[in-house]
């Protein structure tokens, strides 16, 4: 007897993380719906599986949600959209719509049918600046619009867990990178100018981040479908690793055997951001009760990464 398909829900599921998301779904048969705002255009990450999803074209705003979402009966909602990164971050007015207000629809939405887990996608930068690894209690301090925004939406999605007893989890994503990422994030801009041999443009070299390969990101939700989890949970999904702009410029010019030309401070640092010295993921609450870690090196990750952009050079894929 064939085990029944579960049901997912998939908001931002033609972007950089959903996208990956829907085809690891897809390539495991299972059933899988995304709601999208505008219509799919010629560059989706997704357009090659359009026939094997369900596409529905809704606003997270409008009261057609809770109509739709019942017809749907999810048992999964992975929650990925969202709204304020480049070029929009300066939209206060917009990110409260999209992200707080878009995200209470739809827990509403999705209260009036039982399901098996919510993750609500948050950020890193709901943490702001810190001396320490960043940990899921500490104060939250964001610096910018969109930090701000995600830390009241993951409040938002807590409360609603522990308050109607549903299983509702937060992930706060590190930097991503991988397959499908926007060309104009630091990892695939230095990776497209490194593979054509043409000069890197770049900021500060000594700004640091978090990177996690996309690959070890789509495990932890999928492992979270299988995981025993508490109402109102909120994990870190990083590495646990910090690497500075230039490890990651020297790594992909060395794996690409680039002979690209670095120019320093070709770039000025993003606006939204006081670079800090530390921006490093505490991920020993994740290892413990979500009992999962990420699996990839950075040197794996970069090197399945500039393979896949090497592949795939005349890919227009980025809305």
């Amino acid at each position: 007897m064939n085990k029944s398909k579960n049901s997912f829900l998939i908001t931002g599921g033609t972007g950089f993380i959903g996208s990956n998301l829907v085809r690891e779904l897809v390539k495991k048969g299972e059933r899988v719906s995304i709601v999208i705002s505008k219509s799919i255009g010629k560059n989706s990450r997704i357009k090659d599986i359009e026939s094997k999803i369900e596409i529905y074209k809704c606003n997270l705003l409008s009261e057609s949600l809770k109509n739709l979402v019942g017809k749907i009966k999810p048992d999964f909602i992975f929650h990925l959209a969202s709204y304020g990164i480049p070029p929009e971050e300066d939209n206060v007015l917009s990110m409260i719509d999209f992200n707080l207000k878009g995200t209470i629809n739809l827990i509403e939405a999705v209260k009036q049918n039982p399901f098996k887990l919510f993750i609500n996608t948050g950020s890193c930068v709901e943490y702001g600046i810190k001396e320490d690894d960043m940990t899921e209690s500490d104060m939250l301090t964001p610096i910018n619009n969109y930090g701000v925004l995600k830390s009241a939406t993951t409040l938002y999605c807590q409360k609603e867990a522990i308050r109607n007893n549903l299983l509702i989890i937060n992930f706060r994503l590190f930097s991503t990178y991988g397959y499908f990422d926007q060309k104009y994030r630091l990892i695939p801009s230095v990776i497209r100018s490194a593979i054509v041999n043409e000069p890197i443009k770049v900021s500060a070299p000594t700004n640091v981040r978090d990177f996690i390969f996309i690959e070890d990101v789509i495990s932890a939700y999928l492992h979270a479908t299988e995981a025993t989890l508490s109402n109102g949970e909120i994990f870190n999904i990083g590495s646990g690793k910090q690497h500075s702009i230039e490890e990651i410029v020297k790594l992909c010019l060395a794996i690409s055997k680039s002979k690209s030309k670095v120019q320093w401070g070709a770039l000025s640092n993003q606006i939204r951001f006081i670079e800090p010295l530390r921006w490093e993921a505490d991920m020993s609450k994740t290892k413990k009760l979500l009992n999962w870690e990420p699996k990839t090196t950075i040197e794996e990750g970069l090197r399945k990464t500039i393979e896949w952009f090497d592949k795939n050079r005349d890919l227009d894929i980025y809305s």
